[in-house]
């Protein structure tokens, strides 16, 4: 399959063009968030690891911004995807390629993200099974903002970063604005439209209790949510030649 075979080479370019070229940027979120983490750890007057957690979850927002560009939408406003097209790939291949190396480095994102916080949450005395709920719980934001990134793009968002923090963040609120606000049959369109976030808290509940096929289980509906994003957006960025005429 073409994409597979192009995907390592976009994830090289992709090291080139935001991750070295932003090598400050995300040096300072590691070295801060451990350090925040760690001090925090030494002070805390007993074994928790909800304030962790939480700054753990913020960071994982924070270092994903740099992967959330308009790629696709970029392509067609600056006229990259002719010259890409003109290649011996088709669009589908083209930009699953991408989309799996935007994907590979959120994955890198979120691993070096919790193993530079796996000192402090060892202070913090946690058990492996907490350990494990706050970084496999929360983990998944890193993709699920570039694949929403992505889509947006694809949908001709020019800042598709802001459409995917938005869409995410409306996920984690909807369950508390239902329960402030009526929303009738509205509530079960949003809760299909909106990535099901609630499984996260579920998850994170049940590793600490130890029951790790029940957490296997409560990931499958962000799972199944960010591989619905991704066909949607491999079947928009099909209509990339027709955009193209459009904007020349």
């Amino acid at each position: 399959m073409q994409a597979l075979r192009l995907a390592p080479a976009i994830f090289r370019f992709l090291g080139q063009d935001v991750i070295r070229a932003r090598r400050v940027y995300f040096s300072a979120v590691l070295g801060s968030v451990a350090g925040v983490q760690t001090l925090l750890a030494w002070r805390a007057a007993g074994p928790g690891l909800e304030g962790l957690a939480t700054i753990h979850m913020l960071a994982l927002w924070i270092i994903a911004g740099p992967l959330c560009r308009s790629w696709l939408d970029e392509d067609v406003r600056l006229g990259y995807a002719a010259f890409w097209l003109q290649k011996p790939l088709t669009t589908f291949d083209f930009y699953l390629a991408w989309l799996l190396a935007l994907i590979g480095w959120s994955i890198v994102a979120a691993a070096t993200l919790s193993l530079a916080g796996l000192p402090a949450f060892a202070i913090a005395a946690g058990s492996p099974w907490e350990i494990a709920g706050v970084l496999l719980g929360s983990g998944w934001i890193p993709t699920l903002l570039v694949v929403l990134s992505f889509l947006g793009s694809a949908l001709g968002a020019r800042n598709s970063g802001t459409f995917a923090y938005g869409v995410l963040f409306a996920g984690f609120a909807l369950p508390g604005f239902a329960d402030a606000v009526w929303l009738g049959p509205a509530y079960d369109i949003l809760g299909l439209i909106l990535p099901p976030s609630w499984a996260a808290l579920e998850v994170v509940r049940l590793l600490r209790a130890g029951s790790v096929g029940a957490a296997a289980l409560e990931l499958w509906p962000i799972m199944l949510y960010t591989c619905a994003c991704a066909s949607l957006t491999l079947l928009l960025a099909l209509n990339t030649p027709a955009r193209l005429t459009r904007a020349g």
